[in-house]
């Protein structure tokens, strides 16, 4: 009987013990999920010293509380950037009718050629939706890091050079909030419902 007792015992600890390292490892799992998750954008901007292709700084009131696509590039971009920002402008003027209206962002990799008025002049080739973004290398830096955006500096000839960088489309609802991507060269009807639903968060 006394043996039964201490099977019983040992079979309840050994079920709270499980258990309790269940609800450990999810609390842990969702602590570093949301350590790693992006910040809102707009805690993040606030901090930063940055300027939109207008000349004016560029913060959280910048985004009018609605949705925004944000992509990092460069100006001297042969292929990648052009095509993006052509591609969102389109897509979202398309989409006029269903959608609330929508921010694109463009954020410069290369502070050093991509000066505000350069910026400017580059964007007045796509619609008025587009909010070219620029700053100090270390501050658009911080901006990317919270996505993850890579670039590297790739020499050219003639002391020239280019960038290879991360061309993924970061979604931001109209709170400023991570709500997914958009990869280069996705399908346009796949971008369509993604954008289209971005305006319902």
């Amino acid at each position: 009987m006394e043996i039964e007792k201490k099977k019983r015992f040992l079979l309840i600890v050994i079920t709270i013990s499980f258990i309790l390292l269940l609800i450990s490892t999810f609390l842990l799992s969702e602590y570093i999920a949301n350590k790693n998750a992006p910040k809102k954008v707009t805690t993040i901007i606030e901090s930063l010293n940055l300027i939109d292709h207008k000349g004016s700084p560029f913060k959280s009131s910048s985004l009018k509380q609605q949705p925004s696509l944000i992509f990092f590039g460069f100006t001297h971009c042969p292929e990648v950037c052009p095509t993006t920002l052509g591609e969102l402008s389109e897509i979202t003027g398309d989409l006029k009718s269903k959608i609330i209206p929508t921010n694109i962002i463009f954020v410069t990799l290369d502070p050093v050629r991509d000066t505000q008025n350069l910026l400017n002049q580059y964007l007045k080739n796509f619609d008025d939706n587009i909010i070219g973004v620029t700053g100090s290398i270390e501050d658009l830096r911080e901006l990317g890091d919270n996505w993850g955006v890579y670039y590297e500096r790739v020499s050219l000839k003639n002391n020239d050079y280019t960038l290879n960088h991360t061309a993924t489309v970061f979604m931001i609802d109209r709170d400023g909030n991570y709500r997914g991507t958009i990869a280069w060269g996705e399908n346009e009807n796949s971008i369509a419902q993604k954008i289209i639903r971005l305006s319902t968060y």
